[in-house]
């Protein structure tokens, strides 16, 4: 398992997952991951991750705090009248605290963590032992206080009155002798606990007292008065009283650890999985990672995927994705191109992925990759010659094959660079054949790379392998790095040496060498290569058309329901108009009917005066009808995960990553790279869009303003220095700094203790720290914001 990991370079994914964990046995726990064998701990694992992120991404950090190491200290307490020191005991405080805090953390968001809270609910807090112990012990000034007993009170009050009573008689007789000139510095020292003066040498029979020291040079005596002798000897037996009761003090809580040792002992297994958690959701957010889909089948679907230590040195949008499936249609791909095309980097992307999301790590891919459960993953990658085994890269090579061969299955997956090279071409080719043959026979999920013509052949006549490269600029000779499947690629061999400048007629002698087949097949490549790249043009330039199509589109239906708007207002004027006279018609043919009756005319005039009036009425009617507007009842799909949808609030666009919860809510990440939840009511599903226009968009805000990266609060009140500091953050924030320092001194601690509780509940704080010996030390605290990348570092390719 080792070896595989190191060439699949996991061990430096554990390395850089480790450097998230704040604790030393989180650190362990990160050291010791490995894949999981079933499906159910492998997806609560997952699922685990993903609700401590989603917490980190839309609420807030939980506080995890670094700690001591205390099982050596639990260790230590297992015997019975054991003592531990102050700093020992304020070790164990600062972790019941953190305990504490967890605990009341992710009780309260119970509903959001239903599986992580299997863990977080087995925390144990300990109120009345971190009582105890903060009553008795300073954890600033690693002291034990004076109020952890009546007597220790009492003692140190008597030593506060004893050495006042003394250093006053020492300044009287300072006072005398100084002015008989008596002493050698007019100051009162301290030899040995005991106050003294600085006398002369001359002149130490003249003063009464005890010798307690000589200087270097043997001019001057340190000499106790024998007035002072007393209170001195007072203060001595005081300390020591002190001592005394102190060790009691520390005996009787080291006795309290004791009797809670198992539950502390549970805290600190159950404080180092959370620690674990917590820093796979802070990597898997570094990488913009997510979780996989795990399936019961043998198969790896990957879409958008990233090699993970790519992301990390380059920055995400410098890697090329690469989307692969392989388990369903094809269980064998054999990856063909130039070197230094990014075969090997494919390869290994394929492999480390698919061993981080078995150990239950998220991986830098889209949410609706799939990952089966495999049972065995063989990796034959780069130069695997032995010196110890003696023996050649072939022979190493080939042990890896027999391996291979011997203990694959279709639960396997196998990865093997350049197979079959470093022997003779045609029988090395003939073994990677027949290996393959019977890999792709027993359904073995199976990715090699070579540059063998008979391979392509292979993978082309076959049934469940396929052909796959990456793509190579034809008119740069540069590769992209982007993945394909179902096309071979060329070696380029000759087009390479041609733009180096080798010879033409080495050229045109060595194309004649590998015979017209291959050089007709290997023109077929190009040929192929050059449409492939021609179409994707026309690709590109048909979306350009298209996109300007639907904005005219759009213009031309907005200007027609302008215009409709303004035909429908128009009738609606009308209409109003109508009934007005209408209505003065109607008050006119009223009285004309009044008049009528009056005058004894005939009913049937009056009563085709009212029908009149009526069929007016009606056609009114009729165009009120008309100019009501009509609107269809919208029809909503049912939504599932990976669908890209349109939020109908805004018009933003993203992508399902979640089921509906019980509110009828989704997980929604959209283009601008935020996740939020949105209520799927409110979602209308579209269709892809073209991976051409995929991607995050980010908007950087130009620094009109010159902002310093450190603030000093050195010499402020807590108060004045908190609210300097507030106005700082929102100003580093602003200029989008990833890291600063505040400065607030050494001095009693206050400040900076003020300082670290204010940044643990800032919302742009990501992480911080006390600063190295060259940043200032613990009088300079190191803050990480949130939501701001680190500068990108140029890679050799």
């Amino acid at each position: 398992m080792d070896s595989l990991f190191e060439t699949l370079e996991f061990d430096q994914v554990k390395s850089r997952l480790a450097g998230h964990c704040i604790s030393p046995p989180g650190r362990e726990y990160a050291q010791t991951i490995s894949p999981f064998s079933t499906i159910t701990p492998l997806k609560l694992a997952l699922q685990q991750t993903t609700e401590l992120r989603d917490v980190i991404d839309y609420d807030q950090h939980p506080p995890v705090e670094e700690i001591d190491d205390l099982r050596p200290l639990l260790e230590k307490v297992r015997v019975v009248g054991s003592l531990l020191p102050v700093e020992e005991l304020a070790a164990v405080l600062r972790f019941l605290e953190v305990v504490r805090n967890l605990d009341k953390f992710f009780k309260a968001r119970l509903e959001r963590i239903p599986q992580l809270s299997k863990i977080t609910s087995e925390l144990i807090s300990l109120p009345a032992l971190e009582k105890k112990i903060r009553g008795c012990i300073d954890a600033d000034t690693l002291e034990v206080k004076s109020s952890a007993s009546p007597e220790l009170a009492a003692i140190r009050k008597s030593i506060e009155r004893t050495q006042a009573s003394a250093r006053r008689k020492m300044e009287a007789k300072l006072k005398s002798l100084a002015a008989q000139g008596f002493l050698q510095e007019n100051l009162i020292s301290v030899r040995n606990g005991r106050l003294v003066l600085v006398v002369k040498e001359e002149h130490k029979r003249k003063i009464k007292g005890l010798v307690h020291d000589r200087s270097a040079t043997g001019a001057s005596l340190f000499i106790e008065p024998l007035d002072v002798v007393d209170d001195n000897n007072r203060v001595r037996e005081l300390i020591a009283e002190e001592a005394k009761e102190i060790e009691r003090l520390l005996i009787m809580l080291t006795d309290d650890v004791r009797e809670h040792r198992s539950a502390i002992e549970r805290d600190i297994a159950v404080f180092a999985e959370i620690d674990f958690i917590y820093a796979k959701a802070r990597f898997s957010r570094s990488l913009n990672a997510f979780s996989p889909q795990i399936v019961d089948e043998p198969l790896v679907e990957l879409a958008g995927a990233r090699h993970p230590l790519l992301v990390l040195r380059m920055g995400e949008k410098n890697v090329v994705p690469m989307d692969i499936q392989l388990g369903e249609k094809s269980h064998t791909f054999i990856i063909s191109g130039p070197n230094a095309g990014g075969k090997t980097v494919a390869l290994k992307t394929i492999g480390l992925l698919t061993l981080m999301a078995l150990c239950g790590l998220h991986i830098p891919a889209q949410p609706h990759s799939r990952i089966g459960l495999l049972k065995r993953i063989f990796a034959n990658i780069g130069d695997q010659q032995s010196l110890e085994n003696d023996l050649s890269t072939f022979s190493s090579h080939l042990k890896g094959l027999k391996e291979i061969a011997e203990q694959s299955d279709a639960s396997s997956l196998v990865l093997v660079d350049e197979i079959g090279s470093g022997t003779d071409p045609e029988e090395g080719m003939a073994l990677a054949v027949a290996l393959l043959e019977a890999l792709t026979q027993r359904r073995t999920l199976s990715v090699v790379t070579t540059h063998q013509s008979p391979l392509k052949a292979f993978a082309y006549r076959t049934r469940g392998a396929e052909n796959a490269s990456l793509e190579f600029d034809v008119s740069t000779l540069q590769p992209t790095y982007r993945f394909r499947t179902g096309i071979p690629g060329s070696s380029y061999a000759f087009e390479i040496a041609q733009r180096m400048g080798l010879a033409e007629d080495l050229i045109r002698r060595a194309r004649e060498l590998v015979g017209a087949q291959k050089d007709a097949l290997e023109g077929l490549i190009l040929e192929l290569e050059e449409k492939v790249q021609q179409h994707k043009k026309l690709a590109a330039e048909a979306n350009i058309k298209e996109t300007e199509y639907r904005g005219l589109l759009k213009l031309y239906t907005e200007k027609y329901k302008k215009l409709r708007a303004e035909t429908d207002a128009i009738r609606r004027d009308a209409v109003q108009e109508a009934e007005r006279l209408l209505r003065e018609s109607n008050a006119a043919v009223e009285q004309a009917v009044r008049q009528i009756r009056e005058s004894h005319a005939e009913k049937e005039i009056v009563k085709q005066s009212r029908a009149l009036v009526e069929a007016q009425k009606s056609k009114v009617a009729k165009l009120k009808r008309q100019t009501r507007e009509k609107t269809p009842p919208k029809q909503n799909e049912p939504l599932q995960v990976g669908d890209y949808v349109r939020w109908m609030e805004t018009g933003a666009t993203g992508q399902v990553l979640s089921e509906p919860d019980k509110k009828g809510r989704v997980m929604v990440q959209f283009d601008s790279g935020m996740k939020m939840l949105a209520l799927a009511a409110s979602l209308e599903k579209i269709k892809k869009k073209n991976s051409k226009s995929d991607g995050i968009v980010r908007y950087n805000v130009g620094r009109s303003k010159s902002y310093s990266r450190e603030v000093d609060l050195r010499g402020m009140m807590s108060e004045q220095a908190l609210e300097k500091l507030d106005h700082f953050l929102d100003e580093a924030v602003l200029a989008g700094f990833h890291e600063v320092s505040i400065i607030h001194g050494k001095g009693t601690g206050k400040l900076r203790k003020a300082v670290g509780q204010y940044l643990k509940r800032h919302p742009q704080v990501q992480d911080f720290r006390l600063g190295y010996w060259n940043e200032g030390d613990s009088g300079v605290t190191v803050v990480e914001l949130v939501g701001h990348e680190k500068e990108r570092k140029t890679v050799d390719e």
